[in-house]
């Protein structure tokens, strides 16, 4: 690996731990925790996931909101790699987070752009239609973390 993408996975690392610890303040005060999950690449998806579950697991109000690329993490049938540090894939973290009281939302477009349909979902996630989304995003107590 190339000193320049040492640096750069370096600085992505820590503005991780420094992102999660402002999550984790925030949601300390009643906040609701806000992951909007774009990709599944391995590792954001299952970082992102990870610290849904973790947060969800200590009581913290929990909302994923997959799209773009995100929603595959929500495909039942479709094979996803696993993250080393978790040993478990985004989408076994996610059903971990939805255990725990984390609400699971997809863009309903995004979905049909990637040619899923409802029957191809895991249980437990939601449709993320407008109405329900646009409540959320517009809480006071919001705090969003973008993966």
């Amino acid at each position: 690996m190339s000193m320049l993408k040492r640096l750069f996975a370096t600085f992505v690392f820590g503005l991780a731990l420094v992102g999660s610890g402002h999550a984790m303040a925030a949601a300390d005060k009643g906040n609701t925790l806000f992951y909007n999950l774009t990709t599944d690449e391995v590792w954001p998806a299952g970082m992102a996931a990870a610290q849904a579950y973790n947060a969800a697991k200590r009581g913290h109000d929990v909302v994923v909101y997959l799209n773009v690329r995100g929603v595959y993490l929500a495909a039942k049938d479709r094979k996803q790699d696993m993250l080393g540090a978790t040993e478990r894939t985004a989408q076994e973290t996610l059903k971990m987070a939805m255990k725990n009281g984390a609400r699971v939302l997809i863009c309903p477009m995004c979905m049909r752009q990637c040619g899923l349909t409802r029957d191809d979902l895991i249980d437990g996630v939601e449709l993320g239609k407008p109405d329900i989304l646009f409540k959320l995003l517009s809480q006071d107590d919001l705090v969003a973390l973008s993966y």
